[in-house]
């Protein structure tokens, strides 16, 4: 019987796989979640709690400058919900506001751990990618233990990534 992608069940890939050859002094440790955009965060909540029987982190859900947001620890990452509070021209949340319009609900986020954020920002934006948010704008996420910057959709194929790092 064949398994993931067709490929044999007994099939391992090497631990390194994917970062042969590649300078890892500033690579991308780990996910930390998947957004998921939602029109109502109450009823996605209750819908992946009766179908997936995941279980929301202690903090439930969280309103946070423009959007309401609850995370799923699963497996080492997080899945998480958010729901824009704002309209499509908010400063702050307006971005989901506007995505969801656009495109309705689905993935929308990427979160990913690196080791050095600063590091992480300067080698980003010498490979020409647009960093949206390095911190400068407010110390949003430090309150939970990470710093936070953003690549801009545009340069990810429409997908927001989050850089973390813990602190």
């Amino acid at each position: 019987m064949p398994g993931v992608w067709g490929c044999p069940p007994n099939l391992k890939f090497p631990q390194d796989w994917g970062t042969q050859g590649v300078d890892k002094s500033n690579l991308i440790t780990k996910i930390s979640f998947i957004g998921i955009l939602v029109k109502d965060i109450e009823e996605a909540q209750a819908h992946f709690i009766k179908v997936f029987g995941l279980k929301p982190w202690d903090m439930g859900i969280v309103e946070m400058p423009g959007v309401k947001a609850v995370m799923f620890p699963l497996g080492g990452c997080s899945i998480e919900l958010l729901q824009p509070t704002v309209g499509p021209d908010a400063p702050v949340g307006g971005d989901l506001a506007r995505r969801l319009e656009k495109y309705g609900e689905g993935v929308c986020r990427l979160g990913l751990w690196v080791d050095n954020l600063d590091k992480e920002i300067v080698r980003l934006k010498k490979k020409g990618f647009l960093i949206v948010d390095t911190g400068e704008f407010g110390k949003i996420g430090e309150e939970m233990g990470a710093r936070m910057a953003f690549i801009h959709p545009k340069a990810t194929h429409g997908v927001l990534i989050e850089l973390d790092q813990q602190i």
